[in-house]
C-alpha cells in the first residue's frame, strides 16, 4: 500500500528582511485518525499475541518511557525513534532574566531511520477543498499545526530546529 500524504496550500504573512511579505506554505491534511487500539490490533494481526497482551505491554513501555522522561534521560526507542525531554519558554537577553516559572516541559521525538524513510518515501498530492474539509481533524495533538519550515510540528514556539527535531 502506497503511502498517500494530502498537502493543502496555506497563505501567510511573514518577515523577510524585515520586510512583511505575503507567501504560501504547505501544510499537511490528516487522512483520519488512527486510534491506539487500532494500531494495537493491526500491528497483532497474523501472530499468535492476543492484541490485549500487546495493549497491555505497550502500556507498561509507555508508564517506563514516561518515567524516563520525567526523570531527565533520552529515551531510545530502537528502530521507533528518540525521545527527548525539553521546554518550551520566553527567550531572553539576559540569562538572570530566565526563570523557571516560565518555562514548560515537553517532548519531542526524532523518528528512527525506518519510519523516516517510510515517510520520506510518501507519495504527495495536492488536496482539493472538499477533501480539506471532510478531512480536517481539528485535535488536541496538534497534528494539524505547523506552518513553519524546518519540521516544527508544534507550529509557532520559539523552539529551534535540530536535526529535524524540534528542541524546545
Amino acid at each position: 500500500m502506497a503511502l498517500k500524504i494530502k498537502i493543502k496550500k496555506c497563505g501567510m504573512v511573514r518577515k523577510v528582511d524585515g520586510v512583511k511579505k505575503s507567501g504560501f506554505y504547505g501544510k499537511v491534511i490528516a487522512n483520519g485518525k488512527k486510534s491506539f487500539e487500532e494500531i494495537v490490533k493491526a500491528s497483532t494481526h497474523g501472530s499468535t499475541l492476543d492484541y490485549r497482551e500487546a495493549e497491555l505491554a505497550c502500556k507498561m513501555m509507555i508508564d517506563g518511557i514516561a518515567e524516563n522522561l520525567r526523570s531527565g534521560y533520552i529515551v531510545d526507542l530502537g528502530v521507533i525513534g528518540k525521545l527527548y525531554p525539553a521546554v518550551s519558554g520566553k527567550w531572553e537577553e539576559d540569562p538572570k532574566d530566565l526563570a523557571l516559572g516560565d518555562m514548560t516541559p515537553r517532548v519531542n521525538y526524532k523518528a528512527g531511520d525506518d519510519i523516516a524513510a517510510a515517510v520520506k518515501g510518501a507519495q504527495l498530492s495536492w488536496t482539493t477543498e472538499a477533501e480539506t474539509d471532510e478531512n480536517t481533524v481539528n485535535d488536541d495533538d496538534n497534528t494539524q499545526t505547523g506552518g513553519n519550515t524546518g519540521g516544527n510540528t508544534g507550529g509557532g514556539d520559539n523552539g529551534s530546529i535540530v536535526d529535524g527535531v524540534d528542541e524546545g
